[in-house]
Formats: C-alpha cells, structure tokens, sequence
C-alpha cells in the first residue's frame, strides 16, 4: 500500500505574483479537495479559518484561476465548485 503525504505544492509559496491571502485560501482549497478533482466549498467554511469576504474569495479565486491552479464555477451566492490543475 502506497502512502501519500498531504503537501501544499511549494511552487505557490514561491510565486511573488500571489498576494499572502490567497495562498492561504488555495492551501485550504488544496487541503480540502485532497486527492480529488472536484471540491464545493462555500464562504462561510473558509470563514472560520480566514477573516475574509465573498468579494474577496471571489478575488483570490480569480487571481489563481488566471495563474492556472485552479478553475472554479459560481453556481449560488458564495457557493463554489472547484477543479485543481
């Protein structure tokens, strides 16, 4: 049996191009979607880990879906489907 270790792939730690912020809401993303394709996640479960809004999760999202390290669809207020690349 092959065992895996949960680890945030460090390319992001080093990417200048990504605000502190967002590489902590990608690491909760990569965390909570461990091992799988798609994760839903929704405002309020990253709330509880990190002070943040809609508009701002909406932001982050943008910003790693433009550098390529995720896709994430909308499908109700402060409701995401997400697919890590």
């Amino acid at each position: 049996m092959k065992i895996k270790h949960l680890e945030v792939p460090q390319n992001i730690w080093k990417d200048k191009r990504i605000p502190k912020e967002t590489k902590y809401i990608y690491s909760y993303i990569y965390t909570k979607g461990f091992d799988r394709i798609i994760t839903d996640i929704n405002i309020g479960e990253i709330q509880q880990t990190i002070k943040i809004k809609n508009k701002g999760l909406k932001k982050s999202l943008d910003i790693l879906e433009q550098l390529k390290y995720l896709v994430y669809q909308e499908y109700a207020t402060g409701m995401y489907t997400i697919t890590l690349n």
